[in-house]
């Protein structure tokens, strides 16, 4: 396996308690060879949820089907969609139809759906479940101790965008703003706050670990189901292909990725 970029997640990539994730791919998988590649180039966003799962998916197509995988990690869903629709084969990832709306429609040609990764997102601004704030408004009386800042992630990043919005809608950007960051650094900065018991708000969405890891919670006007014209309905999570996928690869091995689909408890198992 080759990666282009370190990662943390390379220390547990040998150990992955997740490989009992391996049936969920397998099921009516099998048949003649298709495509004779045994060389498959991934790409993947710095979001730990889905490098967790592209690292997984690695070690099963190497270990189980004889695959040699090179793995590109970029920051941004943009770069992904554009990688698949040249160099590389497929990205796991793609929030649709809303978050990745826009690369997805500038990247078609040349790539398509595969299946899904991940079915009900939901994406929000997330509080420890101590802070006493069930609404977005309700923030306000923690503005001094968040030093008048939300967590975001990478700049460019929808949920920055749509952070920004609802402080417009509720005439709170006068004392918040929207600090980017990368994922890794929001759920980190998460971490210190719960560890100290400290209030915070960040951006949060579902498939991710920390849902497994703290007791956190959504707050009402500023997550999916809320505020549709900002925060859309709950999305799934596709892979994409690029259009000679099916063609180029083993039968068993394009089976495997089509099938695969992974829950919260499985998403959370990874780390």
């Amino acid at each position: 396996m080759t990666q282009h970029q370190s990662t943390p997640l390379r220390s547990f990539v040998a150990g992955l308690s997740a490989l009992a994730l391996l049936a969920v791919g397998l099921a009516g998988c099998g048949g003649d060879d298709q495509g004779p590649s045994r060389q498959m180039d991934m790409v993947t966003v710095n979001w730990i949820e889905g490098m967790a799962m592209t690292y997984m998916q690695a070690q099963i197509l190497e270990n189980r089907y004889d695959m040699e995988v090179d793995i590109r990690e970029v920051q941004g869903g943009g770069i992904a969609f554009s990688s698949v629709s040249g160099d590389r084969d497929f990205f796991n990832e793609a929030w649709l139809p809303t978050t990745h709306e826009q690369p997805w429609a500038e990247n078609q040609d040349g790539s398509k759906k595969l299946g899904y990764t991940y079915r009900g997102t939901s994406v929000g601004v997330v509080v420890p479940a101590y802070v006493e704030a069930d609404t977005f408004p309700d923030l306000t009386s923690y503005q001094q101790e968040l030093d008048g800042t939300l967590n975001g992630i990478e700049s460019g990043a929808a949920i920055n965008d749509q952070m920004e919005n609802t402080l417009e809608l509720y005439d709170m950007d006068d004392a918040f703003s929207v600090s980017a960051a990368s994922g890794p650094a929001n759920w980190q900065a998460l971490e210190s706050a719960v560890g100290n018991n400290e209030p915070i708000a960040v951006a949060g969405w579902k498939p991710h670990w920390k849902w497994n890891r703290f007791d956190i919670k959504y707050v009402n006007g500023a997550k999916t189901g809320h505020n549709v014209d900002i925060w859309g309905q709950p999305e799934d999570i596709f892979t994409i292909v690029g259009d000679d996928f099916i063609d180029k690869f083993p039968r068993e091995v394009v089976c495997f990725l089509q099938e695969f689909e992974a829950n919260d408890e499985q998403v959370g198992s990874l780390m």
